[in-house]
């Protein structure tokens, strides 16, 4: 598990979810193989997500027993309440188990255990993470209020996501968001932080970088008001529904712009971030030229941040498929290809799988996949 100062945990799994797993979470590297593949023995812990039921896995499993060093701490993922399952886990060498589908909130958990118990103090994303929700919070809440937005506040935390990210890396901030943070904030704080990164690796100058992240962070505030059976709707939104979702733009950039004090480039993300190059968007239909560049680098980060986050109703998509979709989207006009390709590169260290690699437009075919969550 651990190399010098290096954290690591290994993740068994069946080669279709190799992709869905972090690469990195709570100050560990996540290292990620299919049960397909030969199964690490320099491992101290690993994390088995497999088919109980498939011959191949067990005797692959039983091979490994009678191998693996006596220190190797074997944790498998079973289906909560099955019995069969927790007991062939047990024959198989589980030291502990823990209920699919592995995902991050339950590596982190696994993750909290072994810091604890080894005394583990390396530097996660966590406690900024936990301020920028109470600032959202706090911020949200002025808004549904009526009362003028701390902006100097909102502007301490973009600083403390731009430092925090620039320490752990923007995996590790969006792992750790999906851990801990799985309803209200989870979208902002995820699009926060891919727009702070985009920047930064874009070599962006600081001020730029500073202005899209207090826009990543105030970019949906004009949803306050929406009732939640519209936000967290399952499935497509009707016309009425989609209306609604409509008005958050207009309604955050009226409030702030009132306020004063924003810059407006920043403005102008918040009003326009679902604007499309091709004129499609909402909610003024602008195109080409006339949306800045900021905007269109928000409206990226906003949609990948739609697809990658854990919704209640859906699982993640991963970084392979987001791309994917975006570059669907890219061909038919909507957002810059360049950016997503930029975007790309910033995200490639959060591609798991050996086989799995940035896509290009032969992979365009996983577009239909692209649901209601980003058209919100």
């Amino acid at each position: 598990m651990t190399t010098g100062t290096q954290n690591i945990l290994h993740v068994v799994c069946e080669s279709d979810r190799t992709a869905l797993m972090p690469v990195s979470l709570l100050g560990f590297d996540i290292r990620v193989s299919s049960i397909a593949d030969k199964i690490p023995l320099d491992a101290q812990t690993i994390v088995l997500d497999i088919d109980l039921a498939k011959a191949d896995n067990i005797t692959k499993l039983t091979a490994f027993r009678k191998t693996a060093p006596a220190r190797c701490k074997q944790i498998f993922a079973i289906t909560k309440g099955n019995l069969q399952e927790e007991l062939q886990a047990t024959t198989l060498g589980a030291r502990k188990t823990t209920h699919k589908p592995l995902n991050d909130v339950g590596l982190a958990k696994i993750i909290e255990d072994i810091r604890e118990a080894e005394g583990i103090f390396t530097p996660t994303a966590t406690k900024a993470i936990n301020a920028a929700a109470k600032t959202l919070e706090k911020t949200f809440t002025q808004f549904g209020a009526n009362r003028p937005v701390d902006l100097d506040e909102v502007a301490a935390t973009g600083e403390e996501v731009a430092k925090t990210i620039g320490d752990v890396g923007v995996n590790e901030w969006l792992s750790t968001v999906r851990a801990y943070h799985q309803t209200t904030f989870q979208h902002i704080l995820i699009v926060t932080g891919l727009a702070c990164s985009f920047a930064t690796a874009m070599g962006m100058r600081r001020g730029d970088i500073e202005k899209l992240t207090i826009a990543g962070l105030l970019h949906d505030i004009g949803k306050v008001d929406i009732p939640a059976a519209i936000l967290d709707k399952p499935g497509k939104l009707t016309p009425e529904e989609f209306d609604v979702i409509r008005t958050h733009p207009l309604a955050g950039y009226r409030f702030l712009s009132r306020q004063g004090g924003i810059d407006e480039d920043v403005l102008d993300a918040i009003l326009h971030h679902h604007e499309f190059l091709n004129g499609t968007g909402y909610p003024d239909g602008l195109s080409g030229d006339q949306i800045r560049d900021l905007t269109r680098i928000l409206t990226v980060c906003d949609i990948m941040g739609a697809l990658l986050e854990r919704r209640s109703y859906k699982e993640p998509f991963s970084v392979t498929e987001s791309l994917s979709i975006l570059l669907q989207m890219a061909n038919d006009g909507k957002v810059e290809k360049v950016l997503v390709h930029a975007l790309g590169r910033t995200l490639e260290k959060n591609i798991n799988s050996i086989n799995d690699k940035i896509p290009d437009e032969s992979l365009i075919a996983l577009a239909p996949l692209y649901q209601s969550p980003v058209d919100a």
